[in-house]
């Protein structure tokens, strides 16, 4: 038998998950410039396994129950998380894709080779390059959306929507 989960907020996991998963996103965003590509790659290949089971997880479980506010609020803070989200996947996989369209091996710390599946298709590394800067880029604007909710709510709203993410709650999402 499935337990019920505590609709107004989250488990330790589920908080751990996310500052972790934050801490990782802005690594990865501070790495992905040519001069620190190698590490960014490598990171990127290791982190995006746990960063694809934190979608997963967060599909699985579900949301706490949306805050006490206006709907359209609550619809925007849903298309910013699920913004999150969509961006994480289409980061990580055009990430793993990108070495491999361009018919090269995936290197992780030079410890690792994993060889392209495929052979190199220039329109397809283009599109696949394209897709992964405008899904990592789409991070800034949700981030800012993000922290602008999470400030509204402590300093205006007053209400504990922001406690959400520091405070476990036995049985949460």
């Amino acid at each position: 038998m499935t337990r019920l989960l505590n609709a107004r907020g989250y488990s330790l996991a589920s908080i751990v998950f996310h500052w972790l998963t934050a801490a990782l996103v802005i690594v990865l965003f501070l790495t992905h410039e040519r001069e620190f590509i190698g590490l960014h790659v490598s990171l990127g290949a290791i982190a995006g396994l746990f960063l694809l089971y934190r979608v997963w997880w967060r599909w699985n479980r579900g949301f706490s129950r949306p805050a006490d506010q206006p709907v359209l609020l609550n619809v925007l803070a849903r298309l910013v998380v699920w913004g999150f989200l969509l961006a994480i996947v289409v980061t990580i996989v055009t990430g793993y894709l990108l070495p491999w369209s361009g018919g090269r091996d995936l290197v992780i710390f030079e410890a690792l080779r994993i060889p392209s599946p495929f052979a190199g298709n220039g329109a397809f590394h283009e599109l696949m390059e394209e897709a992964h800067d405008i899904a990592g880029h789409a991070f800034l604007p949700l981030l800012a959306l993000h922290v602008l909710g999470a400030l509204k709510h402590a300093f205006v709203d007053k209400d504990s929507v922001l406690l959400r993410m520091a405070r476990p709650v036995e049985g949460g999402k």
